[in-house]
């Protein structure tokens, strides 16, 4: 186990379920839901269960489902696109290499502000779908779906009705 491979026994999934729910409700316009409390209630003793990997990686999915019901745009005071360094983009790189799935994600984290929004969403789908999560996998895969622009270019091979994001065009 390394630093960013968390254990996914029953705390962990059932947080990540509970992020889920919390994602969904507030995406439904129920913030002051007594739903919503029950959920974070949950969630506040489930983070007791969980280890400092486990904490950072489900920090992260928490980081990543704002980042969808923001639209994808950047966290406000997060950082900007020349703060990715070109290291930044070869542990990115290094880590999907090597099929580091929990690092691959940090780094995706990490390099967003660089990366095309739909790329992002796609590549975030892809992975927890190779963790085998699908119903997180599914809202990116969702968002992506619901963000493709109605025309494509000759570059990407998935057209707006092919239900799937555009490839990644890797920078030159």
């Amino acid at each position: 186990m390394d630093a960013f491979t968390p254990t996914l026994n029953e705390a962990y999934l059932d947080y990540a379920d509970r992020l889920l729910q919390h994602h969904r409700l507030l995406g439904e316009g129920k913030e002051t839901a007594d739903e919503l409390r029950a959920v974070e209630d949950e969630m506040t003793d489930l983070w007791d269960r969980l280890d400092p990997i486990q904490r950072k990686s489900l920090s992260g999915l928490g980081s990543d489902l704002n980042w969808v019901r923001r639209g994808g745009t950047l966290a406000p005071r997060g950082p900007k696109p020349e703060d990715v360094s070109p290291a930044d983009r070869q542990a990115l790189q290094e880590a999907r290499n090597t099929s580091e799935w929990h690092r691959f994600l940090h780094q995706l984290r990490v390099c967003a502000p660089a990366l095309p929004v739909l790329d992002l969403a796609r590549l975030r789908a892809e992975t927890w779908s190779q963790l085998g999560q699908p119903r997180i996998a599914r809202v990116f895969d969702e968002f992506c779906r619901h963000n493709v622009p109605s025309t494509s270019s000759s570059l990407d091979s998935s057209g707006p009705d092919s239900g799937s994001c555009p490839a990644i065009i890797e920078p030159g």
